[in-house]
């Protein structure tokens, strides 16, 4: 981690250098004016969680699931940063990007950032509609992966997104790819290869968002590492009121085959309440039949002012060859 922290903060420092240069010759701004710029924004999450379960023993507690602070700034018109810190649990950095946005089409991100696979991943945690992310997210998307990588979703590396064909307020295609260590967040890589993600999307209406992802690298030791492959289609229908999402992933993780999908809607009954339905079906290993899951979820949001939200799920878990379980999670956000 300490290597990645000091390649980030020299290249914050090399382009706020560029940035005093630029600022001085094309407007004349004294260097702490650029400076103001570079740290713009600051906002942060605290979520408090309460749980019950009746799993085993059972679970019957409160905890802090989230406290983050973020910090976004503009380097240049066309550069920008974000650094996203977590303090709950063991504190980490999750977010430490540059991106450079200078046209639509084309665009740069480089440093730690969520990896572009599948329709639900990038989604924060805040605009997430449910508790908790779906079962084949978290088993091949890096949450608690197959492979055994626990990284929020995010890695290190090299992203290229656009989009292009503009209508009015949206685009009708849009792409996002990148190179990854593959290894997860704070961490260096620990083979020689580089693994690649990426989703193509297309909106043949602003409501509708149909997308193809894939990703292909490889986990573990150089000499021991396995494949892991990833490849899944989703869809999308949102407007004022109404949520639908559903989602399919394969995956391959050496001799481990893996698929899992979920359909959830949703509605807002009230311009501050959101009712929820969802459906979430994950096999870990296909030929493994007790490591089959799946999920029945009822949920509803209540949004009273602009920066609280309160998410309450109830999950119907059976799991075959094992009892099954009744769930219950409420998630308080405080946004700033």
């Amino acid at each position: 981690m300490k290597h990645f922290l000091y390649y980030f903060y020299s290249l914050i420092l090399f382009l706020l250098t560029f940035s005093e240069t630029e600022a001085q010759d094309k407007t004349g701004d004294k260097p702490e004016n650029v400076v103001t710029r570079l740290v713009n924004r600051i906002s942060g999450i605290v979520n408090m969680r309460y749980q019950y379960s009746d799993a085993d023993e059972g679970v019957n507690s409160f905890d802090i699931r989230r406290a983050r602070i973020s910090f976004k700034g503009d380097v240049t018109p066309s550069v920008d940063y974000h650094l996203n810190v977590e303090f709950a649990g063991n504190p980490k950095i999750l977010d430490a990007f540059v991106n450079w946005h200078s046209i639509d089409a084309f665009n740069i991100k480089a440093g730690e950032f969520k990896v572009p696979f599948s329709l639900e991943n990038p989604y924060s945690v805040q605009a997430y509609e449910m508790v908790d992310n779906s079962l084949v997210i978290i088993g091949l998307s890096g949450y608690n992966d197959v492979s055994g990588i626990s990284s929020n979703g995010r890695d290190i590396g090299v992203n290229f997104h656009g989009k292009f064909f503009p209508v009015e307020d949206y685009s009708v295609f849009e792409y996002s790819v990148g190179l990854f260590n593959g290894n997860g967040i704070n961490v260096s890589d620990n083979n020689k290869s580089k693994d690649f993600a990426g989703t193509f999307y297309a909106h043949p209406l602003k409501e509708i968002t149909l997308s193809i992802s894939h990703y292909n690298g490889s986990a573990g030791l150089q000499g021991e590492n396995i494949q892991r492959v990833r490849t899944g289609g989703g869809l999308r229908y949102v407007n004022n009121k109404l949520l639908v999402r559903s989602e399919y992933i394969y995956g391959k993780t050496g001799d481990i085959n893996s698929d899992g999908y979920y359909i959830v809607a949703g509605y807002f009954v009230h311009p501050k309440i959101q009712t929820l339905l969802k459906y979430d079906y994950f096999r870990r290993n296909i030929s493994a039949k007790e490591t089959w899951q799946t999920n029945y979820i009822a949920g509803i949001n209540y949004f009273p002012v602009k920066n609280f939200q309160f998410k309450l799920n109830y999950s119907f878990r059976t799991t075959v060859g094992s009892p099954d379980v009744n769930h219950v999670a409420l998630q308080f956000f405080a946004l700033f």
